[in-house]
């Protein structure tokens, strides 16, 4: 599940804004009155609580429809969702995971 939907904050949201929207979620469901729902945005605040999980996210996770990692590769060859193209180690650790798929 796209962790951006979980959360309810666009994909340029800071670190704050995802953290308080975590926390304000967090206090709707808990663990004993939605089990579910408190799994769910445990684990896209992990997806996406700082920087570089966030690129990690983007980078590997084809969850979300549109953002399979070609997709992600064309984005970043056209400089659309960064405005700097991948660091060479990120650019190899992309390539050894899409020949692994």
């Amino acid at each position: 599940m796209n962790p951006y939907l979980v959360l309810g904050v666009p994909r340029d949201a800071d670190d704050q804004r995802i953290r308080r929207a975590y926390l304000e979620a967090v206090k709707d469901a808990t663990p004993e009155t939605n089990p579910v729902r408190f799994q769910a945005l445990v684990g896209a605040y992990e997806k996406i609580k700082d920087e570089p999980s966030r690129h990690r996210c983007e980078l590997f996770d084809t969850t979300c429809p549109g953002d399979s990692p070609l997709d992600v590769f064309l984005r970043h060859l056209q400089h659309g969702a960064r405005p700097a193209p991948l660091p060479f180690e990120a650019m190899k650790e992309f390539l050894r995971a899409c020949s692994k798929t």
